[in-house]
């Protein structure tokens, strides 16, 4: 999934937004996961923090309001 925080080709677009969504709800669920490590949790957080800016710049780019 590429996004234009890491590279710098990546374009935003309407039809990518439920990639990005679904993975930021999995992140969701499994940062509120008592099961899951803590050193897992860091490196989840960092993941769904992407998936979040990634929709933020697909909902900028396709005028929808977030």
């Amino acid at each position: 999934m590429c996004d234009s925080s890491r590279c710098p080709q990546a374009t935003h677009h309407l039809l990518h937004r439920p990639v990005w969504q679904t993975a930021a709800d999995n992140g969701t669920v499994l940062l509120a996961s008592p099961r899951i490590p803590v050193g897992e949790k860091n490196r989840l957080r960092a993941e769904h923090q992407r998936s979040m800016r990634a929709l933020e710049e697909i909902d900028k780019a396709t005028g929808k309001a977030g």
